[in-house]
Formats: C-alpha cells, structure tokens, sequence
C-alpha cells in the first residue's frame, strides 16, 4: 500500500538578505516567545542545506539555507548563502531554551559552527528521542524513516532537489517546499514521538495536522 506523502501545506516565508532575514527572525522570536509563555520549553523543527560537491578534493558548500519550522500553519526558509546570519538569529540558536530538533541535528549544528562560527544549542536528534519510546535498540533514524515508521507518512527525497544548487540566486518553489517539509516534519515527529506511550503506558496522542 502506498503511503500518503508528507507535505507542509502552510505558509512559507522565503528570506533572501540580511533585512528579510531580520525581519523574519524578529517575528519567529516574537512567535516564540508567545508560546514559550504558555508551556516550560517549546520545540522548533530545525534543518540546513548546502550545494554538495561531487569533486573529490573540492569541498561542499558553506551552509545556504536554514529552515525553522514551529507549528502547522507557518515556516520559515533562510537563504543564508545570500543573508549571512543577523544577530537576532544568532540569538535564537545559541539560546539553550529553545529546543531545535531534526534527524542528524548534531552534525548540522557542527557544520554551522564550522560555517559561521555560530553554536546551535538546545538540540536533539530525534533518533535519540524514537529510540527512548520506540524500543528495539539503538537506531541511527533519518527523517524519512522516521515519518514512515512514526507517522505512516513518506517524506519524498528527489535527488534533483536534495542535491541540487541551495546556492542558486532565488530559490524555486520546489525547493522552498522540500526545505519546508523537511522542518516541519522535524518538529511533527517531535511532537508525535513525544506523546507515544512511555513506560509506563500513558499516550498522549499525535499533533493536529
């Protein structure tokens, strides 16, 4: 049986220079803040693309584009490439209260840190998190596995795009919803993961979608 396809159908906000960016940032925090005030800690769905290399000695690309995603209705797409990271964003990454999250988080905040000398903290790979709930060892998730174990969901990974140029002039609508759905499925299966039965046997029940 073919599984439904994950798709982010809310609104984008695609940012390409450092004002956007600002002006982006400014209203992620303002959105942040507002949910911070109604519980202790809140998640936001985290990921990062950058142009491969397919040349050996020629290394992958700084990060280009950054994409935050906290509830169903809203994303954002940074095209840091193009940006640089204002300080308002740098703020929101390395405040530990903020909990970003995301398959493989862990690399993609050394790469940050590598690329633009900026520490994400407050993060957690959502293998760490599956693996406290779903049992049967210790498994290395990516995000497609995830959304199809978790969710009953197929999380599409066209190479075309995944390995496209992040660091093209604009991007085109298809990667600005890759880049989307990648984030908010991060923050999705948080969600949902968080509210599986733990051990001792209470369920929450998966986020309105």
């Amino acid at each position: 049986m073919r599984l439904p396809v994950m798709k982010f159908s809310g609104q984008i906000t695609y940012s390409r220079s450092f004002d956007d960016v600002q002006k982006a940032v400014t209203k992620l925090l303002e959105f942040v803040e507002e949910k911070k005030r109604a519980m202790m800690r809140i998640a936001i769905g985290f990921d990062i693309e950058w142009r491969p290399s397919f040349v050996r000695g020629v290394p992958p690309g700084k990060v280009a584009v950054m994409q935050i995603c906290g509830d169903t209705s809203h994303c954002h797409v940074l095209h840091l490439i193009h940006s640089g990271i204002p300080q308002n964003l740098q703020l929101l990454l390395e405040d530990p209260t903020f909990l970003k999250v995301g398959a493989g988080i862990g690399s993609d905040a050394s790469k940050v840190f590598r690329d633009y000398n900026v520490s994400v903290k407050g993060v957690e790979d959502l293998s760490f998190h599956a693996n406290e709930k779903l049992g049967g060892g210790i498994n290395k998730w990516g995000l497609a596995a995830l959304t199809e174990t978790v969710l009953s969901k197929q999380l599409k990974k066209p190479n075309k795009i995944r390995l496209g140029n992040w660091e093209t002039p604009v991007l085109s609508k298809e990667q600005l919803q890759y880049a989307a759905t990648d984030a908010f499925a991060s923050w999705y299966l948080y969600e949902a993961i968080k509210n599986l039965p733990d051990s001792s046997g209470k369920d929450g029940g998966a986020p309105q979608q």
